[in-house]
């Protein structure tokens, strides 16, 4: 728990969080000149659609393994050398001129974000707990978005200016760096934890694997879905005759600011409705704003859409997390929250890669529409498995209490 320089720690986390937006949709309006600019390059528009993703398959193959290494080794360290890797792997594009460079540049920027993401969401379910948890972890959804608005904002104003500018700033990590250095400190849970290995009961090994796994699930789809916004509404402006990045990153920008607004409030919204309750609302207020987009035909209609979908994933920021929280054993917390991690990115790699196809042989649009069809009837899903599934959570719950008051 959290006694001294309490509002000092929060803000540092609050930092470290905003980078793991800023990891792949700072550069998504220059997605399209970069595109031009390596077009003698195969694939090349591909290509820099994967210069988007890439940190995302990065993040999902070594964020298990973090998990682990924090569980066994401590958080502070590996944040230390994730933050110092996010600034060398993140300015590549910079002064690389090969795509495939950029590339690998982009991978390490993905090894970065999997350290920095799953330490930081760890170190809050360490410091944290209770009311003042689930509060916080509102403030850091909105946050997160509030990051993306300013983020992708000033990363489309720099695109108007040339394509490499948008990769200065992920230099902002050197400027996180020392105040995790000074203000943050180990959690007691490492100490604890190492101690009942040695005699562990119950195992480490116990949790509730149906709802973890739901969560895994839900949160891969969600990725899936939602980040065709980054990487695809460049492109669907393009197909609108819309040609200025700041444009995009302005489409970008309004979703990402309702998502601020309902993450602020979410702690509200979570006193009167369940987890899954919560994902039936955040769904359907996604897929009603990708129909939206959909069936645009202007630039105002777009950010309607954007809006909508804003204020859906303005509760996802913070749902999975939290209920990953009160799930998870505090002995192997890092691993499953790194699993939670994984699931995040790997539905952010994926999501080109199922939109694209779409794309090619009809339009964005109907991508856009059909990725809104799909929320709206995982929304019917949602509601018919409220009951099970927090009968279930409330089941995990008390037998969690009981062994802790045994």
């Amino acid at each position: 728990m959290l006694t001294k320089n309490k509002n000092i720690v929060k803000a540092i986390l609050l930092m470290a969080s905003s980078l793991t937006v800023m990891a792949g949709a700072t550069i998504a309006p220059s997605l399209p000149q970069m595109s031009e600019v390596f077009k003698e390059t195969p694939q090349a528009e591909f290509l820099s659609k994967l210069v988007l993703t890439l940190p995302a398959l990065m993040i999902a193959i070594v964020s298990p393994v973090v998990g682990y290494i924090i569980d066994k080794f401590g958080r502070l360290k590996l944040l230390f050398v994730s933050l110092g890797l996010y600034a060398i792997g993140g300015t590549t594009g910079l002064y690389l001129n090969d795509l495939y460079g950029i590339l690998v540049g982009r991978a390490i920027l993905g090894i970065a974000v999997a350290g920095v993401m799953t330490t930081a969401t760890t170190l809050i379910a360490d410091y944290l707990e209770g009311e003042e948890r689930n509060k916080f972890m509102g403030i850091q959804g909105a946050f997160m978005a509030l990051g993306g608005m300013v983020f992708v904002g000033t990363g489309g104003r720099l695109a108007d200016i040339g394509w490499r500018y948008p990769f200065l700033l992920y230099f902002f990590s050197l400027i996180v760096l020392p105040l995790v250095y000074v203000y943050l400190f180990e959690p007691k849970v490492k100490k604890a934890a190492q101690e009942n290995l040695v005699n562990d009961n119950p195992p480490s090994n116990v949790y509730p694997r149906f709802l973890v796994n739901f969560v895994y699930l839900v949160t891969f789809l969600s990725m899936l879905l939602f980040y065709m916004v980054p990487v695809q509404i460049p492109f669907l402006l393009k197909e609108l005759g819309i040609e200025k990045n700041s444009l995009a990153g302005l489409a970008i920008v309004v979703g990402t600011f309702m998502g601020t607004i309902t993450s602020f409030n979410y702690r509200r919204i979570k006193a009167r409705l369940s987890y899954v309750q919560i994902y039936a609302l955040s769904f359907g207020l996604m897929g009603i704003g990708f129909c939206v987009v959909g069936v645009a035909q202007s630039y105002n209609v777009v950010l309607v859409g954007m809006a909508f979908g804003g204020l859906g994933m303005g509760f996802l920021l913070p749902n999975p997390s939290l209920w990953m929280m009160s799930l998870a054993p505090a002995k192997i917390r890092g691993r499953l929250i790194g699993g939670l991690t994984m699931a995040v990115f790997l539905g952010q790699f994926f999501s080109p890669i199922a939109s694209e196809p779409i794309a090619k042989k009809w339009s964005l649009s109907i991508a856009f529409g059909a990725a809104g069809i799909i929320m709206l009837l995982m929304v019917i899903g949602f509601v018919f498995s409220n009951q099970y599934l927090m009968s279930r959570d409330r089941q995990w719950q008390q037998g969690l209490q009981a062994r802790v008051t045994a």
